[in-house]
């Protein structure tokens, strides 16, 4: 397998991960971090290439709800019944829509239904490679190259468990796969195959556990088990990746609680809650209320004290202001050291000051002024001249009659 030798220089990038011996698994790859923010909780090996199976297909789904409706027809290819292993039994010509679809690949694992969903959005498997691969990329993985849809063992085909949970913490942002990834049944409509329409979940963790909410499983012999999961607890959610585990149930287990008894909410911030004012140039007033335009808030160990900070970084703001503009960043830093920022948005509208509106339409206060005194100048002119005319008429010799 390639391995990548990149090294990034990331500033407050993720909070230092706890000792791997405080929390044993028997993965060779596994890491946690808070879906919220992306901070990493604890982890081991993750940043070391492994084969990842069918946890490929999160990055199929995450691409199928973001290039296709849900009621757009996928046709399955001529060669459909070539492709191997977990399968939802396509025929060629084989007709289903991308909201059944997606059930099928994320639920049964369908590695038919995500080459059709690759030919039917790129037109080819190494186009549709290259598109995983960009969105991988635009999304900070830096250790993945996919090479197929569905994650069947292929040399050229492999990613790491950091870069595992970034994906799936992305994918999870979409609410159809968000629906999509807890469900445990389905019954899909299909146009040819009619008898084998309902698409049981491989995830049996889903039915053990009340606050699980996905997301995949994946298994081939070379990979072994892998698991990406998540559960949402005292009001956060948490990501879970093992990658080669004996026990991938087990493990999971163990780094749910392990990151539901370390962590709890700290310092937070709902959308439309004022954190203070930023300057306003030329406005009618000096300054607008300011408020993140996404929730953030940030995770603290449950055994220490340390409190997280805020900073308004505003951007340069001139009259006039829209309520939900864009006027800053709100940058929240935990006792770890770990950052992450949300835009920061206007809760008011803010008008231009009376003399900003006259500089704005053209009327300069100079011009005002000089355009002013020439007239009054012109009437004092004008006024002199009439004395003088009638002084002048006064001393004037009268003609003779």
């Amino acid at each position: 397998m390639r391995r990548h030798a990149r090294h990034l220089i990331v500033l407050a990038a993720f909070a230092p991960a706890l000792a791997c011996a405080q929390l044993d698994v028997s993965a060779a790859s596994a890491i946690i971090i808070d879906a919220g923010s992306g901070k990493v909780l604890w982890s081991k090996d993750a940043e070391t290439s492994r084969y990842p199976a069918s946890t490929t297909k999160i990055m199929t789904g995450m691409l199928l709800v973001e290039r296709c409706t849900p009621n757009e027809t996928i046709v399955a290819p001529p060669e459909i019944e070539t492709v191997k292993e977990s399968s939802m039994h396509l025929k060629p010509g084989e007709r289903i829509s991308a909201h059944d679809m997606l059930y099928a690949m994320m639920l049964r694992s369908a590695n038919d239904g995500a080459y059709a969903v690759a030919k039917h959005i790129s037109g080819s498997i190494p186009a549709f490679s290259k598109l995983m691969n960009d969105r991988a990329a635009a999304i900070g993985c830096t250790n993945t190259h996919f090479d197929n849809p569905n994650g069947l063992n292929d040399k050229n085909h492999w990613t790491c468990a950091h870069d595992l949970a970034r994906i799936a913490r992305e994918a999870m942002r979409l609410e159809p796969f968000e629906e999509v990834v807890r469900t445990q049944k389905y019954q899909v409509h299909r146009s040819i195959n009619q008898k084998d329409t309902h698409m049981v979940t491989r995830n049996k963790w889903l039915a053990k556990d009340p606050t699980a909410d996905g997301i995949k499983t994946g298994y081939t012999v070379p990979a072994g088990h892998c698991y990406v999961g998540s559960a949402t607890r005292d009001g956060f959610r948490v990501i879970t990746v093992v990658m080669k585990s004996d026990h991938w149930q087990l493990d999971h287990q163990k780094m749910l609680d392990f990151a539901f008894q370390n962590y709890r909410k700290g310092l937070e911030f709902d959308p439309g809650q004022s954190v203070g004012t930023v300057q306003v140039s030329g406005g009618a007033s000096a300054g607008v209320e300011v408020a993140p335009a996404s929730p953030i808030y940030s995770l603290v160990r449950r055994n220490e004290t340390g409190e997280a900070t805020t900073q308004i970084v505003p951007d340069p703001v001139t009259a006039p202001i829209a309520k939900g503009q864009k006027v800053g960043e709100l940058i929240l830093r935990d006792a770890d050291g770990f950052e992450q920022s949300v835009p920061l948005v206007a809760q008011s509208d803010v008008a231009l000051a009376p003399l900003s509106a006259m500089m704005k339409s053209g009327s300069k206060p100079t011009s005002i002024f000089f355009g002013g005194a020439l007239c009054v100048g012109a009437y004092l002119v004008r006024g002199k001249a009439r004395r003088r005319m009638k002084l002048y008429a006064k001393r004037a010799p009268r003609p003779r009659a």
